[in-house]
């Protein structure tokens, strides 16, 4: 167990003064469910979109789901895939050392989960104290507990299975994956566990990013992050415990502190992460912020010292709690601001723009970013699931998927700061106090 030593959170960067809100007609709804609850999604290029249901708010039906015209979730690849049995349940196979490809290799490309730091909660990995795992070997071919879905440069969808089955639940040995998914014959091509020495009790793999021959996985759970060789399936694990990765302020939204059912409040750690278009540089952040950022050269370099990647990740803005992240071909980031229900684009030179504010933006998670650069945005409510309220969810449906224009969004809010007597809709990113190492 981490304890993290007491301190104040850093100064908050320079403030975005609120703009005049820009109309309703700013979110188009693209899907709704008066069911399930998304909390990722990815818009493939042939149309298709599909949907991650994460088991935190979802304790039956599809974990992974493709949006017909009709909003009906039809379980995706399959209904195996989705059949929600036990994986305990299930015949075992011997368990895979995490390296060797289960069928054609890629040539590259929100979880709840949390570390205790004194009064804090442990997060609904875990109602009380940890526990272990039921089983051993591999959970066979079946979701366990899906958290993200991710498009890759070539075309194939992953899926980051965390291997919890849900929250309180013990994690399933095994159940910890990265699995390929290619949308051209609808069929699992690859499957890499993430070995036992890449993960920490608590782990709870969360998201996942591409940068040519390597990707990274963010561990919300105990603060970290996966380096994974997609030639070999290898997998490293780096900035284990770093400050930079580790949540040391509350999650706020609408005002009022996150808890977990001990009442105490819930921290969840590295979460967020992007990669510039130019591949040279990872962004990434505890959901609570702030943002850092490090060059992706000494995390793909197996011989970098611990020493020079803590030495290496340095701060870059000061960022509210964020519910998800995307990046745009000019480098501009796209973030789902937890605390103020709205969508905030911050520039390559720290200029922060408040998009769009909207109610129905409660708890937005993972968005998607189209090539044709329509931004979408599932709004999971996850804060008002069960785990959170004493076993009774409050979540008000039906739970939305958003579409919106960003580029549109941020002229208009360019042109709102340029007329007199409005306020500005951006502010700079001043330089803020990093976390202490």
């Amino acid at each position: 167990m981490l304890l993290l030593v007491a301190c104040a959170p850093p100064a908050r960067a320079a403030e975005t003064a609120p703009a005049p809100p820009p109309p309703a007609a700013a979110l188009v709804q693209r899907a709704s469910s008066t069911q399930q609850v998304w909390n990722g999604v990815v818009s493939a290029p042939d149309g298709r979109l599909f949907v991650v249901l994460p088991r935190l708010a979802n304790p039956a039906g599809p974990s992974l789901a493709l949006v017909d015209a009709d909003d009906r979730l039809v379980p995706f690849p399959d209904a195996a895939w989705n059949d929600g049995s036990q994986p305990a349940s299930r015949p075992q196979r011997p368990q895979s050392t995490g390296s060797q490809p289960s069928g054609p290799q890629s040539t590259g490309s929100k979880s709840i989960g949390s570390q205790p730091t004194g009064p804090q909660s442990t997060g609904p990995q875990s109602t009380g104290s940890q526990p272990t795992a039921t089983q051993a070997g591999d959970p066979g071919p079946v979701f366990v507990g899906l958290n993200a879905i991710r498009l890759a440069p070539d075309g194939a969808m992953w899926a980051v299975d965390t291997g919890v089955p849900g929250p309180g639940k013990a994690p399933v040995v095994g159940g910890a994956r990265l699995i390929r998914i290619d949308l051209a014959t609808n069929q699992v091509t690859r499957i890499l566990p993430v070995p036992a020495e890449a993960l920490r009790p608590k782990s709870m793999i969360d998201d996942i990013r591409f940068n040519g021959n390597h990707a990274y996985v963010t561990d919300s759970g105990m603060p970290g992050l996966l380096v994974v060789d997609l030639r070999t399936g290898a997998m490293r694990r780096v900035l284990d415990h770093d400050p930079a990765l580790t949540a040391q302020r509350p999650i706020t939204v609408d005002g009022e502190v996150l808890k977990g059912p001990d009442n105490k409040p819930v921290m969840i750690h590295a979460d967020q992460l992007e990669v510039s278009p130019d591949g040279r540089h990872l962004y990434v952040q505890p959901l609570c912020g702030p943002m850092s950022r490090i060059d992706t050269a000494l995390l793909d370099d197996p011989q970098t010292p611990a020493r020079t990647l803590s030495a290496g990740i340095s701060f870059w803005y000061d960022t509210p709690a964020l519910g998800g992240t995307a990046i745009a071909p000019d480098g501009t980031l796209y973030l789902n601001d937890l605390e103020n229900d709205s969508i905030l684009a911050l520039s390559p030179d720290r200029v922060l723009t408040q998009l769009v504010r909207d109610g129905r933006l409660h708890w937005a998670d993972a968005p998607f970013l189209s090539t044709k650069g329509t931004l979408f945005v599932p709004v999971p409510q996850l804060d008002r699931a069960a785990f959170f309220h004493h076993g009774h969810a409050q979540i008000q449906f039906p739970v939305s998927l958003f579409t919106l224009d960003p580029q549109a969004l941020a002229e208009a809010a360019r042109g709102r700061a340029a007329r007199p007597g409005t306020a500005p809709a951006s502010a700079p990113g001043a330089p803020a106090a990093p976390a202490q190492r």
